[in-house]
């Protein structure tokens, strides 16, 4: 089968068949906002919702989940879109705690990132002003890493990430709604073996929820070790 042709936003743009849309713009140089998208994932997770476009003829969608077609026509900046990644960007800054000049991540943080792109002041909403901010502590039951429920987005990727590695997930999402958190489950039974310092987590996540020990650390110099 040969390639699929598309435009988006008015450029020729051609694909592999089963091309998400999202991969098919940046490999073309076209930038979309997205902070839970992996390259090598056969399944996205599509969670961030800030990859919105509109395809003609069916109006938004998450660009990370649909696959490319023939004859696709695909606007990345309408004002609807827009709007919707505004909204879901406000959701995660609502949670937040935005304390970024002391955070070890400031300036290379993918959410601090992404304001100026999305059009939104990195600042507690006016929208979601009533949504509960307490501070939660520091999960520190996995002697590699240190967790951060306060600065997590709830991106996925480090669960992916260790699923790859391991084939089952040390670290995966608990609970629901309003109280999801990640769990590092190193200390869960039926694993047979704790977490192995690969550095792989800490690496991918966009925010500083996930930070390396100096066990880690020591075993992976490439990666920063925060007390």
């Amino acid at each position: 089968m040969g390639l699929i042709q598309l435009t988006i936003d008015g450029r020729p743009v051609q694909a592999e068949p089963g091309t998400k849309i999202l991969k098919a713009a940046l490999d073309a140089g076209i930038f979309i906002p997205n902070l839970c998208y992996i390259p090598e994932a056969e399944l996205p997770f599509g969670g961030c919702r800030l990859c919105y476009v509109h395809v003609e003829g069916r109006g938004p969608v998450t660009s990370c989940t649909q696959p490319v077609r023939d004859g696709m026509v695909v606007y990345t900046q309408t004002s609807e879109v827009e709007r919707l990644r505004r909204t879901a960007y406000k959701l995660f800054i609502a949670y937040h705690h935005l304390d970024c000049k002391s955070c070890w991540k400031n300036k290379q943080c993918d959410l601090q990132k992404l304001a100026s792109k999305v059009k939104v002041k990195l600042k507690r909403p006016d929208d979601f002003r009533d949504l509960p901010t307490e501070w939660l502590p520091l999960d520190t039951s996995n002697p590699c890493l240190v967790y951060d429920p306060n600065r997590c987005i709830l991106c996925g990727k480090c669960v992916w990430v260790c699923t790859d590695k391991n084939g089952q997930p040390f670290i995966d999402f608990a609970y629901r709604g309003y109280a999801t958190r990640m769990r590092l489950l190193c200390d869960e039974p039926r694993l047979e073996a704790i977490c192995s310092p690969c550095g792989r987590c800490v690496r991918v996540c966009p925010t500083a929820a996930l930070q390396a020990t100096e066990k880690m650390a020591s075993a992976v110099p490439a990666v920063q070790c925060v007390e």
